[in-house]
């Protein structure tokens, strides 16, 4: 028995970690609209996270690679990120306040979920899992759960989300306690004085942003990527704006999104082996058109409900025809590296344009302009997806 469970606890532990994260995240924008911040203040705040992971991620990384440190990491940051968060309840109405506290939590939370992510594949490695499976239970647990948390907000109040993140999160801290520990010590006698970590992914980065094709393939991930960082930061806001128990509707339509996903990443290879990345990136920027396309003309709930399951469809096509067309187009020597330059530019890059420009122009332009921005460049983004085959490699394969 206790084997077994030691198997699957990260299965167990996916589950409740993203049961924590339903509790909070897709909410988190209301109440700081609630609150009486702008939507420009509110694309700052969301701009930090991106920005600050961006710079401190790396040092995760080296601590889990070199120093064995992936449970204390996890142990620190969902221990401390739920109490940083209560703190917004104090800030008032200074909004620098805010953005400390947001520096504050962006530099524990970045660790959380990629190095949940580093536990989990070495775990699935060991124990001759599939990551895929194990990470569809999270997908699960938090489709189910966004639902339960709308509609307790709506009776409670949104304010209600901090004591539920902080019992949440607490739980998922106190489990971190089960995950098998990692072997500590030094890096490897070979790799000491060669500074090869460093070097060897500093030169297979300038390598790869050399490359024309791997640099062409970028440049549309960020313009498809624009609408996605919007969203998870305004759509919240934006759903509020229509009035009328808004904590239930935003819950039914993340849980809406998150369940419609779940095939997608189950069937993804077979669906990228038949059709390959380029048709599927092209297919998905333009479905994504269409979805902020017809978010810009504010639509019934029926509509919007729709319109959140083609989200999960396009969200899980993407991020598995992207990170693979990245491990595919790169040397061996480099495939850890472009799955990061993808991550980060997808992730942090557009995330830090859009949270910031976007909050821009919903002050000036109100909602129907920020989406119809969002169609404008995922349309690009297809574009240049599209024209991807034609982009000839200077070298051949990649030699780093």
């Amino acid at each position: 028995m206790k084997i077994s469970y030691r198997k699957y606890s990260l299965h167990v532990y996916n589950y409740f970690f993203y049961i924590a994260y339903a509790s909070y995240l897709p909410f988190i924008s209301y109440w700081f609209a609630e609150d009486g911040l702008s939507t420009q203040q509110i694309g700052l705040i969301f701009s930090i996270g991106p920005l600050v992971g961006f710079l401190v991620q790396p040092l995760w990384g080296m601590l889990i690679d070199y120093y064995g440190m992936a449970k204390w990491l996890l142990l620190i940051s969902t221990g401390i990120t739920p109490w940083v968060v209560v703190a917004y309840r104090f800030a008032g109405h200074h909004f620098w306040l805010y953005l400390v506290i947001s520096v504050v939590l962006a530099v524990f939370s970045s660790a959380t979920l990629p190095v949940i992510d580093a536990v989990t594949v070495r775990h699935a490695k060991h124990n001759s899992l599939s990551y895929g499976a194990i990470r569809v239970v999270g997908s699960i647990s938090f489709g189910l759960a966004v639902a339960v948390f709308g509609q307790m907000y709506e009776h409670f109040g949104i304010s209600t989300v901090f004591a539920a993140y902080i019992l949440t999160m607490t739980l998922v801290c106190l489990l971190t306690f089960s995950i098998p520990g990692d072997r500590k010590g030094r890096p490897k006698p070979e790799m000491a004085g060669k500074g090869a970590p460093r070097s060897g992914m500093t030169a297979g980065m300038i390598t790869l942003l050399k490359e024309p094709k791997f640099v062409w393939f970028l440049i549309p991930v960020f313009l498809a990527a624009i609408g996605p960082q919007m969203n998870n930061a305004f759509y919240s806001v934006y759903i509020s704006h229509f009035g009328g128990e808004a904590s239930a509707k935003i819950g039914l339509l993340y849980t809406a999104a998150s369940l419609t996903e779940i095939p997608v990443f189950l069937f993804s290879g077979y669906i990228i082996r038949k059709f390959g990345y380029v048709k599927i990136l092209t297919a998905v920027s333009l479905a994504g058109a269409l979805r902020w396309y017809v978010l810009s003309l504010e639509p019934s709930f029926e509509i919007l409900m729709a319109n959140q399951m083609l989200s999960g469809l396009t969200y899980a096509l993407f991020l598995s025809a992207g990170v693979n067309y990245a491990y595919d187009n790169s040397s061996d020597r480099a495939k850890t590296t472009a799955h990061s330059l993808f991550v980060v530019v997808y992730t942090n890059v557009a995330g830090i344009v859009a949270s910031n420009v976007g909050g821009w122009v919903v002050e000036r332009g109100g909602y129907s302009l920020l989406f119809q921005g969002a169609a404008v460049m995922s349309l690009l983004g297809a574009a240049g997806f599209a024209s991807l085959g034609r982009v000839k490699r200077r070298e051949g394969r990649l030699k780093v």
